[in-house]
């Protein structure tokens, strides 16, 4: 792990020392100033940032959210005054995690306003994509699956497709998934077993197809980075939206993808337009990586959080796997 030998020690204390150098920024609070802490004080503008994380919320609950930040605020800072005093501030790990917070949040900054340059959805878009994807709309279903997320390599996922194309030649569908766990522990593979209920605009947009074609007892097979996820159907409901119900949820989803989309372009104007080496040992990764990996989605960028509206894919496969797969490490 990144911090070595104290992992949890030094990761409180990052996140101590960088939320309250965010929260100080330099300003001048001297007229503003809604706490001390011993010598130090606590300003408006460190709870009002707090507040802005919590959305849209009621009168009644934002006194009780002002007190709770505030006393989160009077935790961290005595908790920073004991860091300075062990002199922690200074650890090389520590020194190290804040630079790199800080890089992240100064250019997840920048991301946000390339991004923030993105057309809200126009009527016409609107209706067109309500129109073109039924499967989410009209005849949008909700599904109960049964699952087993496994660790597996993309080699093995291979080998898993193919047992279970041998035991869905069976006649009894209801031991597909308890001859599959069998077969996985006599293999010695890592892998959870859960159910769940999923709605459509909850699962990868485009296996819809296959879902919606699904009858119960059917298998689904959804493979990732770092291992696969099985599904079997074993119940399905008709709850259609109309477009007026959808259009909140289509308005978002269109728009997170333009988002996105600006994100992209700029991060690969700005490679175009510079200059980058990899020197001495990790001269070699300056190729392009593999195929195979690129498929997997290992390749660096800046993140850009996204709804799971309208099927959104990232979503729906990292939730899927974090049930199972992030569970085994």
């Amino acid at each position: 792990m990144f911090f070595g030998t104290r992992p949890d020690r030094l990761l409180n204390v990052v996140l101590v020392l960088f939320v309250a150098a965010c929260g100080k920024g330099g300003q001048d609070a001297s007229t503003q100033v809604v706490a001390t802490v011993n010598d130090d004080e606590i300003t408006v503008h460190e709870v009002n940032q707090g507040m802005q994380r919590l959305g849209k919320i009621s009168e009644a609950q934002a006194r009780d959210a002002q007190k709770q930040i505030l006393d989160r605020l009077v935790d961290q800072q005595l908790f920073l005054q004991q860091a300075k005093a062990k002199k922690l501030d200074r650890d090389p790990g520590v020194v190290a995690a804040v630079e790199a917070a800080k890089r992240q949040i100064i250019a997840q900054a920048y991301a946000e306003q390339i991004m923030g340059a993105a057309p809200k959805a126009t009527p016409s878009q609107i209706n067109e994509f309500y129109t073109q994807h039924p499967e989410l709309f009209q005849q949008r279903r909700v599904y109960g699956l049964a699952q087993i997320a496994v660790v597996a390599t993309p080699e093995l996922q291979q080998t898993i497709r193919a047992k279970l194309e041998e035991l869905e030649k069976g006649a009894d569908k209801q031991r597909i998934l308890p001859q599959f766990a069998e077969w996985l522990k006599g293999q010695q593979l890592q892998f959870r077993a859960s159910q769940t209920t999923q709605a459509a605009e909850q699962l990868p947009l485009e296996a819809l197809a296959k879902y919606q074609q699904l009858k119960v007892g059917d298998i689904a097979l959804t493979p990732g980075a770092q291992g696969v996820v099985v599904s079997q159907l074993i119940a399905a409901q008709t709850q259609p939206l109309s477009q007026e119900q959808a259009q909140p949820f289509i308005e978002q989803y269109l728009q997170n993808r333009e988002r996105l989309k600006l994100s992209e372009d700029e991060m690969k104007r700005l490679h175009a337009a510079a200059k980058i080496r990899f020197l001495g040992e990790f001269a070699k990764l300056e190729q392009p990586l593999s195929k195979d990996l690129a498929a997997q989605g290992q390749t660096p960028a800046v993140s850009s959080e996204t709804t799971s509206g309208a099927g959104g894919q990232s979503k729906a496969d990292q939730d899927a796997m974090a049930k199972g797969v992030k569970a085994l490490k």
